[in-house]
């Protein structure tokens, strides 16, 4: 049986390559390669980070169709050719998902960065929270330093010995990755890694 482009939904032919060696395929060629995966690496302080992809207007465009209009089927097409390997290079991880304000999340009527990486089945640990609706983009630079006031974590955790991939969907200002970062490394955690979907050409907190 044939499946359908979860972007464009063209048809897919069950007979392609991929879907002989893998699974069935969710995405048409046309719309993997518009995607155009980079594994953009980068640095906030001395954490090491890695961009899926850069933030064109067809990423853009996907996300916020996913994020922003609620299209819950597009929770699979950015990680599902990656699994494999992404399961491999983080054996042996907890998966920390940056938060989100929850009335957003009940109002969407999903979390959206646990919907996309959640697939990476990481054993969890839901001890960020945000206390305040907070957009980066929309911040000032005054309001950026300020980030410490609206994520906290769960003071019941220690983290000795752990080592924790930080994930979220845009990367923008890098304020509430550090922020995320510094709350995790006051809890003892061994090695922090950090997973993005894409990262925009806004300048990160991190250059100098």
């Amino acid at each position: 049986m044939d499946s359908y482009c979860k972007i464009c939904f063209e048809r897919i032919s069950d007979y392609s390559l991929y879907n002989l060696i893998k699974r069935k395929n969710i995405l048409c060629e046309k719309c993997f390669s518009k995607m155009n995966a980079k594994f953009i690496p980068f640095k906030i302080g001395n954490v090491k980070g890695i961009s899926i992809y850069e933030y064109t207007d067809f990423i853009k465009e996907l996300i916020y169709k996913f994020k922003g209009c609620y299209d819950y089927e597009l929770k699979d097409i950015f990680l599902y050719r990656y699994l494999v390997y992404f399961r491999l290079k983080y054996h042996g991880f907890y998966i920390v998902y940056v938060p989100s304000y929850h009335i957003e999340d009940e109002r969407r009527g999903f979390n959206h960065v646990k919907a996309i990486f959640e697939s990476l089945k990481l054993k969890e640990l839901s001890i960020l929270k945000k206390k305040i609706p907070h957009k980066q983009s929309d911040q000032s630079s005054f309001g950026r330093h300020k980030i410490n006031d609206v994520i906290e974590i769960d003071e019941n955790i220690l983290l000795k010995g752990k080592k924790i991939l930080l994930v979220d969907d845009i990367m923008t200002t890098g304020s509430t990755l550090l922020t995320s970062i510094d709350l995790l490394k006051s809890k003892g955690a061994k090695t922090i890694e950090i997973l993005v979907i894409a990262k925009t050409k806004i300048k990160q907190k991190d250059e100098y």
